[in-house]
């Protein structure tokens, strides 16, 4: 798996990090987030309630929030579930110290989970790591979506052809499974290849197993010499 990205900067500060969303019904507590989490460069909004983040939330944005366990009108795991469909990335802030509620917390999905009272740096530091989670989830999200508009513009034969030649079938075998010509198994492939922008086989085997078109027991790797290689899975 690809490592969550760096921190991007921009004029001194983390213009491109998505908000942090603060819900806690304290209204002391949730001020001093908001000031933690401003000193450190970021952005942050704040709420009294789960109700008042559902409302304003977008689900096309990567936001990372900050959840107290309980919430005035919402159990904050539930509110979690709510979020992770919304691709926000939770991190949880709590005077909570139930280890059943961390585990169950972290298993759900959240990066951290901190009892109150707690320093500073160690919530700016635990916000640094949700925010690069949310940046990296963003970008899968992203790239999850252009590879899936790439394949819908596949015609079903294309689409027959990407998954049999993904699979490590060649051409002749192709042809045959198929009842066509290899010149159109060809045709078909070139086709595919560059619908998908790509000119590599290893590349086109990802993109398949990204779009779960392909088994476990699968080729997944490819020699020069000898072609694709089954590998057991």
């Amino acid at each position: 798996m690809t490592p969550p990205p760096t921190l991007a900067r921009s004029d001194g500060h983390h213009a491109m990090e998505p908000a942090i969303l603060i819900v806690n019904g304290d209204p002391s507590v949730r001020r001093w987030i908001e000031a933690t989490v401003t000193s450190a460069g970021l952005q942050a909004r704040s709420f009294d309630s789960a109700a008042a983040l559902l409302s304003q939330v977008a689900s096309d944005n990567a936001a990372c929030a900050i959840l107290d366990v309980s919430l005035p009108d919402a159990n904050g795991f539930d509110l979690q579930d709510e979020l992770a469909r919304a691709g926000v990335t939770v991190l949880f802030l709590t005077r909570e110290r139930c280890l059943t509620s961390c585990v169950r917390a972290i298993k759900a999905g959240a990066v951290d989970f901190i009892s109150l009272p707690c320093d500073a740096g160690e919530l700016v530091r635990a916000l640094h790591y949700a925010v690069r989670q949310a940046l990296w989830s963003r970008a899968q999200r992203e790239q999850s979506s252009e590879l899936r508009s790439r394949y819908e513009q596949l015609t079903p034969r294309e689409r027959e052809v990407f998954l049999l030649v993904s699979s490590g079938m060649l051409n002749k075998q192709i042809a045959e499974q198929l009842d066509i010509s290899e010149v159109t198994v060809q045709i078909h492939r070139g086709r595919v290849m560059r619908k998908m922008s790509t000119r590599s086989f290893a590349a086109l085997v990802r993109m398949a197993d990204a779009l779960r078109l392909l088994p476990q027991s699968c080729v997944t790797a490819w020699d020069d010499q000898r072609g694709p290689i089954e590998l057991a899975g």
